[in-house]
């Protein structure tokens, strides 16, 4: 019998503060311990396909904040009661690069669950 099979299914991060999200949180699932208000932001790096989750796991609300280049489609931004659960999910991407430097990118996304 495995008891590893939570793995690959998502890792569960708990986090206070607010949060930027980057490449590296692909697919983690984020619960936000904080009894304050928080704000997520996104890297507007991220791939088409970029995934992660979020729960209110306390008292306080989880809101997807603006950054520059990054749209949410359905401008849901929103998780503002205590075990609320939703995820966002990266459905376009253009890009400039210029060398090493993403200097003009944008990124719009969809959310969906209890996102209000």
């Amino acid at each position: 019998m495995s008891y590893n099979l939570a793995r690959g299914r998502g890792l569960v991060v708990p986090f206070t503060g607010n949060l930027n999200v980057t490449r590296a949180d692909e697919g983690k699932i984020f619960r936000c311990d904080d009894t304050a208000n928080v704000t997520v932001t996104f890297n507007r790096d991220l791939s088409v396909g970029f995934n992660c989750g979020f729960t209110m796991y306390s008292t306080g609300t989880v809101t997807l904040g603006a950054s520059q280049g990054v749209t949410n489609l359905l401008a849901k931004t929103a998780l503002s009661t205590r075990y609320q659960a939703g995820s966002m999910m990266v459905m376009q991407r253009t890009a400039n690069f210029q060398g090493e430097a993403d200097v003009g990118a944008t990124i719009e996304y969809l959310v969906g669950g209890d996102f209000a």
